[in-house]
């Protein structure tokens, strides 16, 4: 991990010094603010709070509680022994450890005031920690790092700072394990690895800022132009689709229209072409299927009346032979075809058959 730590005392806004971490060792350090370097992209910055300004304890919770169950008990069991209003505290729950898991609480207005410090110096921590937590710990005796006017520790079930004589007297009758500088910084890239707490949930996570490049304008403005050329080729290629279909159509169906009436080449208008056909074939009269619509209707209207055969000539007349069974069918049946418009003519076929020619008027 590379990571720059700064070290914060009592009053907020005043740093006692500041580490750089690099291939797990402490490359750089400055007091103060002196000299702090400008951050590369792939370090992280922690802010360490001196640890008396934050209460930690363990707390009993089921392992199976959510992350909102598991915060809402550590509120009312912070409650039952805070000296202030829960509601103005801010808690922070850390792993789960040994059946008991870490909660920190720090007053609201207290991490407001830091964050607020960090960002009018244009920083914004990724990790904000109890300085304790940083006292490398597994197993065995709390290890007790003496500094000047303040103790830390860090146990098993143990995590604060007090003055000399007050954790004397907390610590009074336990093993312990001496800590000093040197161990410290030694142990410090193994800390950083597993902390067990971060001040940096709910309303104070941190928030990833997504920033563009200098060149993120160009790029998008070239892809916008590549989408808007792109939109407006479509109806103009759809267009193209349609045409070209329509011309093969138009080529195929002269193909039909040559073959079909024995061409020499492809007729420009194949359409014209076939009609014009149709219409030498039906001649000038009504054609056969109007006449024959006609004639067939009214023999199917008319009672006794038989159609035996039909024709069609050159000249657009329709001819039928019928059979009757009395004069007057052959009437009504004459009849009814008149009623279209067309003109029925009659002849004597024999046999009791009778030929009638239809033509328009």
């Amino acid at each position: 991990m590379r990571a720059v730590l700064l070290f914060a005392e009592e009053d907020v806004g005043s740093i006692e010094g500041w580490f750089r971490l690099a291939d797990g060792r402490v490359v750089a350090r400055g007091k103060a603010l002196d000299g702090l370097p400008d951050r590369d992209d792939d370090e992280r910055l922690f802010l360490l709070l001196s640890g008396s300004e934050v209460a930690m304890r363990w707390i009993e919770l089921p392992p199976v509680l959510t992350e909102a169950q598991a915060l809402a008990a550590a509120r009312i069991a912070i409650g039952d022994s805070s000296l202030g209003p829960v509601e103005a505290l801010h808690i922070a729950l850390g792993r789960i450890h040994g059946g008991h898991r870490l909660a920190a609480s720090i007053a609201t207005e207290r991490m407001a005031a830091w964050l607020d410090w960090a960002a009018g110096l244009g920083i914004d921590p990724d990790h904000v920690v109890p300085l304790p937590l940083l006292i490398a710990y597994g197993e065995g005796p709390a290890r007790v790092w003496a500094r000047a006017g303040r103790t830390l520790v860090h146990g098993h079930i143990q995590a604060f700072a007090l003055e000399p004589g007050l954790a004397e007297a907390v610590l009074a009758g336990q093993d312990v394990e001496p800590m000093d500088d040197v161990r410290f910084e030694t142990e410090l890239p193994a800390a950083l690895a597993t902390l067990p707490l971060d001040l940096r949930q709910g309303m104070w996570r941190r928030r990833r800022v997504w920033r563009g490049d200098s060149g993120w304008r160009q790029r998008m403005l070239r892809y916008a132009l590549a989408a808007a050329v792109l939109l407006a080729l479509i109806p103009v290629a759809r267009l193209a689709r349609i045409s070209w279909d329509a011309h093969q159509l138009h080529r195929e169906a002269g193909t039909v229209a040559q073959a079909t009436l024995g061409l020499r080449e492809r007729p420009q208008d194949p359409r014209a072409a076939m009609q014009q056909r149709v219409e030498q074939l039906q001649g000038p009269g009504m054609g056969f299927v109007d006449g024959a619509a006609v004639l067939f209707g009214a023999v199917r209207q008319t009672p006794n009346v038989e159609l035996a055969e039909a024709g069609f000539d050159d000249q657009g007349i329709l001819s039928a032979r019928v059979r009757t069974a009395s004069a007057d069918d052959l009437a009504e049946l004459m009849r009814r075809i008149g009623a279209s418009g067309l003109v029925v003519e009659s002849g004597e076929a024999g046999q009791g058959l009778t030929d009638i020619r239809i033509k328009r008027p």
